[in-house]
C-alpha cells in the first residue's frame, strides 16, 4: 500500500447544482474502508451539512475554506503521505492543480494517489484531453481553445452553427452551452469567460441529435480494469446528462456496439493510468454508427453513484482499496459478498431509471429549456424488471403522483405549440410525448422530430394502452396484474376505475397479486451476495424477509430540490446513524441515487422505492416496524400512516417563516423532553451585506459572545421554559426573542432549522440529530445530555451562510434574486476567534458564488 499512514481527502464544499450528496456519500464510504486498513484519513471541508465530517469517518476533521493557503497550512501540520484527488468534483481538481504548480504537495512530500500531474491538467482543460485522446486513436470532436471573442469568431468562421462553448477551469458545474445563432455565441462566450479560472473557453462543432451513452470503468494500479456499467440517455446530445432520463443497463445500442465503447473506455482508462473508478460519456451518430468521446470524468459524480445504486456493486468500498494501492484481486469485502465480487463485472437483471428534478416551483425566472446546461437539482430513480416499470416508478418517486398517467392529465396545447415543444423540448416533457402518441403521431415521426429513439416511444405506446385497457376493465384481474407488473399502483387503478385505493387494494388481495422484492446486486441472481437493497415488482419469489431485533424505518429526503432538501438527507443520515447506536435496525425508503443517506454503512435495509403510500405500505407488510420517522416534505404522509394505526413520529424542522433582511434579535436554542427544558445556546442571525456590500441572504452566528444579551436571556430561563413545556412536544426548539421598550421579550417558538441543527453540531462537537431522536424515543433530558459541552468554554464563533444557484441558472432578475432560504441549494461553514475573524473565512472560503 505505497506505505501510506496517512491520507488527506478534500470535500466538496457547498451542495449545489451538479454537487449534490454524491460526493459526501462517496467520503463516508472511502473515509471508512481506508481506515479499515489501518490509514489515518484527514477531511477537509466546510459544508456544514457534511455526513462525513462526523461519526467518525475521518481520523481527523478540519473545517476550513477550501483554498490553497488553508490547505498548505494543514499539510504543513498533518504532513500526510498521499492525498486522494477524486471525491470533490471539478473544483477541487482545480484546487488541487494549483497545490501541485505552487510545489506544495512536492515540499511536503505528499504522493498524489490515482492519477498524475499530466491527468489533472487534462481533466481541467478539456483540450489538453482531446489532444490526448486524438494520440490514442480515439474519435473526438473538433474543438479549439480560445481567449477572446475575436479568437472565437475566426473558430466559428471555420466550422459553423451549431456549436457548443465551454469554459476551461470552470468554477460551476453548468458551464457548456449550446449556440444557435451569433446572439447565443456571444451570452455563451461572456460566461464562459466569466467563470472560467483561466479566461478561456473551448469552441467545439455540434453532435446534436446524437444518442448519448454513458459507461463506468474501474482499473487497479496493475492495470487490471472491468466495467461497472453501460448506461444510456433516453435524450440525444443536445441535452445535459443531468437534465435527461437516463436507463441503466444500455437499451437499443446493438451488443457490436457495447463492446466497442467497453474498449474504448477500458483502452482510455488504461492509457491515462486512471486508478479506481472513471466515467466515460460518448455520442453516438445513429444513422453511421460513428462515435465521439465527449467527456473523461476520473472523479466521483452522479453516473458513478447511479451506476453503485443500480449494480449493487459496492463500488465507493473497491474504490477505496484501489486508491491506496491495494489490486482487485486483492480486496477483502465484508463476508456479505462473495470473495472474488471486486473482480465481476456487474450483471442487471432489472432495469434502472434516473428522472431529473427541477427547481422551477420555486424559482420562476430559470428557463424550462432543455439544453447544455444543467438545470436539474437533483434525480430518483425507479427500478423493475421492464423499462416501463421502471420509468413509471422513477416518474412515480419525483413525488408528482399523478405525473404519468396522461388520462388524467390531457395538455391544451394547439398542434403547433405542441410541435413546438416536441422539436424544443422542455423540463417535465414527458406529458408532451404522452399526448403527442395519444393524439395519433406515428412513431417514427416522433423519433424524427425529438431525435429519442424509436424504442422509447414504443414503451411509452405500451404505457397508454395498458392504461386503456384498465379503464375499460373495473376490477378485472387480468386489466389489474398487468398494469401492476408494469408498473401502475393501487391509486392509478383508483382513478381509472373511479374508486378509493383501498378498494383497489383489497380487490387485489382477494385476488392473489402481491407484490415481491428483489435485491439489488451485481450478479443477476447467479451467486448470493447480501446488499440488502431491494426493490418491488410482481412476480413470484419474495427475497426479502422481516429485519430480526427492534425495527425502524425512516422514510428518506426524495430527491434533491432548492430549499432545505439537503439538510434534510444530513438528518436521515444522521437518525440512520443513531438509530443504529441505539440498538434499533434502521431502515431506509428512498429513491434518490444521490442521497447520503443510501450509504451501506448507514442503514441495516434499503428500499429504492417511490414515497406514494401503497409503495410504502407494501415494505410495511414486510418489515412491521415498531417506529416510522418522517422528515421534512412528508407531514401529510405522516399522518396517512399514523391514521392507518402506525406508530410515527413527524420531525419537522422547516425553514424560517420569513427572511430576515437585517440584524436581529438573538434566538435561544432549546430542547425539551415534554416534562423538562435545557438551554443548550444562544445564536443570532446578522444581514449578509454586513459581510459584503453584495451579499444575499443572512448570516447564523452560534454562539453569540454578548455577555449583556446572554445575561438579560438568563432572566428570561423560566418563562421560556414554561413557554415551551406548553408547546406540548418532546424535540429541539428556537425561541426568537425581540427588543420592546429596550427589553428583550419572548416573540416566537418554532422547531430548530436543519441549517442550525447542523450548525450546533459542528461548532459543540455533539450531535443535535442524537440529541433530538432521543428525546423523540422517550428518554428523559438527564440521560440524552450527558456528552453535550459547556459552551461557556468554546473558544469559537461559528458562522453559516446560505448559497445561491443564481449563477448556474444564470438568472439576474433583482426581484428573483433575493437570496431567500428557500432558494438556498447549500450552505458554507466557517469560524474564528472572533465574530469578524470568522466572517472573513466564511468570505474566504466561498468559492466566489453568490451567497
Amino acid at each position: 500500500m505505497n506505505n501510506l499512514q496517512k491520507v488527506l481527502i478534500i470535500g466538496a464544499g457547498h451542495n449545489d447544482i451538479g454537487r449534490e450528496g454524491q460526493h459526501d456519500a462517496a467520503i463516508t464510504q472511502i473515509g471508512s474502508a481506508i481506515r479499515k486498513l489501518g490509514i489515518a484519513v484527514v477531511l477537509v471541508d466546510n459544508n456544514p451539512f457534511s455526513v462525513a465530517a462526523e461519526n467518525n469517518f475521518a481520523d481527523k476533521v478540519y473545517i476550513e475554506p477550501l483554498t490553497v493557503g488553508a490547505l498548505t497550512k494543514i499539510i504543513a501540520t498533518e504532513q500526510p503521505d498521499g492525498l486522494i484527488p477524486s471525491l470533490g468534483g471539478i473544483q477541487r481538481v482545480s484546487l488541487i492543480q494549483a497545490l501541485i504548480r505552487n510545489n506544495v504537495l512536492k515540499n511536503n512530500h505528499v504522493q498524489l494517489l490515482q492519477w498524475d500531474a499530466e491527468t489533472i491538467d487534462m481533466i481541467v482543460n478539456p483540450a489538453l484531453m482531446s489532444n490526448r485522446l486524438k494520440a490514442l486513436g480515439q474519435p473526438v470532436i473538433a474543438s479549439q481553445v480560445v481567449a477572446s471573442q475575436a479568437e472565437a469568431d475566426e473558430v466559428m468562421a471555420h466550422v459553423g452553427f451549431p456549436v457548443i462553448v465551454k469554459s476551461v477551469a470552470p468554477r460551476i458545474e453548468a458551464s457548456r452551452q449550446l449556440c444557435e445563432d451569433e446572439e447565443d455565441f456571444v451570452r455563451a462566450l461572456t460566461m464562459g469567460f466569466k467563470v472560467s479560472a483561466t479566461k478561456q473557453c473551448i469552441v467545439e462543432q455540434s453532435i446534436v441529435g446524437y444518442k448519448e451513452i454513458e459507461f463506468i470503468g474501474m482499473r487497479d494500479a496493475k492495470g487490471t480494469a472491468l466495467l461497472i456499467s453501460g448506461m444510456e440517455n433516453f435524450d440525444p446530445v443536445g441535452i445535459h446528462s443531468a437534465d435527461s432520463i437516463v436507463f441503466a443497463p444500455t437499451q437499443t445500442i446493438t451488443d457490436q456496439e457495447y463492446q466497442q465503447f467497453r474498449q474504448a473506455t477500458l483502452e482510455i482508462m488504461q492509457a491515462l493510468h486512471i486508478v479506481g473508478p472513471c466515467h466515460m460519456q460518448f455520442s453516438l451518430d445513429p444513422v453511421t454508427q460513428q462515435y465521439y468521446v465527449i467527456k473523461v470524468t476520473p472523479y466521483f459524480d452522479r453516473a458513478m453513484a447511479m451506476a453503485a445504486r443500480a449494480t449493487g456493486y459496492p463500488l465507493a468500498t473497491i474504490a477505496a482499496n484501489l486508491m491506496v494501492g491495494v489490486s482487485l484481486s486483492e480486496v477483502k469485502l465484508s463476508k456479505r459478498y462473495r470473495k472474488q465480487t471486486a473482480l465481476i463485472e456487474p450483471v442487471l437483471d432489472h432495469i434502472v431509471c434516473r428522472i431529473p428534478i427541477w427547481p422551477f416551483n420555486v424559482l420562476k425566472k430559470v428557463s424550462h429549456q432543455l439544453d447544455t446546461v444543467m438545470e436539474s437539482t437533483g434525480s430518483v430513480i425507479g427500478v423493475g424488471r421492464s423499462t416501463e416499470e421502471a420509468l413509471l416508478k422513477g416518474l412515480r418517486a419525483t413525488d408528482e403522483s399523478r405525473y404519468h398517467v396522461i388520462a388524467n392529465q390531457p395538455q391544451q396545447y394547439s398542434e403547433g405549440e405542441l410541435i413546438q415543444r416536441l422539436i424544443h423540448p422542455q423540463a417535465g416533457r414527458m406529458l408532451v410525448l404522452l399526448e403527442a402518441l395519444n393524439r395519433g403521431y406515428q412513431i417514427d415521426e416522433l423519433a424524427e422530430l425529438t431525435k429519442i429513439d424509436a424504442f422509447y416511444f414504443y414503451k411509452l405506446s405500451h404505457i397508454i394502452e395498458i392504461e386503456q385497457a384498465l379503464r375499460e376493465h373495473p376490477f378485472d384481474v387480468h386489466a389489474l396484474g398487468r398494469a401492476k407488473y408494469f408498473g401502475f399502483t393501487d391509486e392509478d387503478a383508483a382513478a381509472a376505475w373511479q374508486t378509493e385505493p383501498a378498494k383497489v387494494s383489497h380487490f387485489a388481495i382477494e385476488n392473489e397479486i402481491h407484490p415481491t422484492f428483489k435485491e439489488i446486486e451485481p450478479t443477476a441472481g447467479e451467486f448470493t451476495e447480501q446488499t440488502n437493497t431491494y426493490y418491488s415488482t410482481y412476480e413470484y419469489d419474495n427475497e426479502s424477509q422481516q429485519l430480526a431485533g427492534r425495527r425502524a424505518m425512516v422514510i428518506g429526503s426524495g430527491p434533491n430540490r432548492i430549499g432545505t432538501n439537503h439538510g434534510n438527507d444530513y438528518l436521515v443520515s444522521q437518525l440512520l446513524f443513531y438509530l443504529k447506536k441505539a440498538d434499533y435496525q434502521p431502515i431506509l425508503i428512498n429513491a434518490n441515487p444521490n442521497s447520503v443517506a443510501m450509504t451501506p454503512q448507514l442503514a441495516a435495509k434499503r428500499y429504492v422505492e417511490p414515497k406514494q403510500v401503497s409503495d410504502i405500505l407494501n415494505v410495511l407488510a414486510i418489515e412491521k416496524p415498531e417506529v416510522i420517522f418522517t422528515t421534512y416534505h412528508d407531514e401529510h404522509l405522516g399522518q396517512i400512516l399514523t391514521d392507518l394505526g402506525y406508530h410515527v413520529i413527524q420531525i419537522d424542522n422547516s425553514l424560517p417563516r420569513e427572511q430576515i433582511k437585517t440584524n436581529d434579535q438573538p434566538a435561544v436554542e432549546v430542547i425539551t423532553d415534554g416534562k423538562d427544558v435545557q438551554i443548550f445556546g444562544i445564536s443570532e442571525i446578522i444581514a449578509g451585506n454586513n459581510l459584503r456590500s453584495n451579499v444575499r441572504g443572512s448570516i447564523e452566528v452560534f454562539p453569540i459572545q454578548d455577555k449583556a444579551e446572554n445575561k438579560a436571556i438568563e432572566a428570561l430561563a423560566i418563562e421560556i421554559k414554561h413557554r415551551v413545556l406548553s408547546y406540548g412536544t418532546p424535540g429541539v426548539y428556537t425561541v426568537r426573542l425581540t427588543i420592546i421598550d429596550e427589553e428583550l421579550h419572548l416573540a416566537t417558538i418554532e422547531p430548530m432549522s436543519l441549517a442550525m441543527m447542523a450548525l450546533i453540531s459542528k461548532a459543540s462537537g455533539s450531535s443535535v440529530t442524537r440529541l433530538l431522536l432521543h428525546v423523540k424515543l422517550g428518554e428523559p433530558l438527564s440521560q440524552v445530555m450527558y456528552d453535550y459541552p459547556d459552551l461557556a468554554k468554546l473558544k469559537r464563533v461559528f458562522v453559516q451562510a446560505n448559497t445561491f444557484p443564481y449563477n448556474q441558472l444564470q438568472i439576474y432578475d433583482e426581484a428573483e434574486v433575493t437570496g431567500e432560504p428557500g432558494h438556498a441549494t447549500g450552505a458554507v461553514i466557517a469560524y474564528g476567534a472572533t465574530l469578524r475573524a470568522a466572517l472573513d473565512a466564511l468570505n474566504e472560503g466561498n468559492e466566489s458564488t453568490d451567497f
